[in-house]
């Protein structure tokens, strides 16, 4: 094993510091980043919900009543034959 003066050891020490900064800035980010990402999941998760309780209870006021494209599709294809 190779000596290394302490120079060069104190180099190598403010190299390692500069890249733990820079590691956990990125971290602090990604953590950040996620945290955003599962507040705009939770939102979607909400929104799908409200809009399949929606569509539930207008199955149950107006059956009849076209809810999705497909549906609006298919009673348009319907009336034109």
């Amino acid at each position: 094993m190779q000596k290394i003066s302490p120079k060069e050891m104190a180099k190598c020490i403010s190299e390692l510091k500069t890249v733990i900064k820079f590691l956990m800035f990125n971290t602090d980010r990604i953590l950040e980043a996620n945290k955003k990402i599962m507040g705009l999941e939770q939102d979607v998760f909400h929104e799908k919900w409200k809009v399949r309780h929606l569509t539930r209870t207008l199955r149950e006021v107006a059956p009849n009543l076209a809810l999705t494209e497909e549906e609006l599709d298919a009673e348009i294809k319907g009336g034109m034959n």
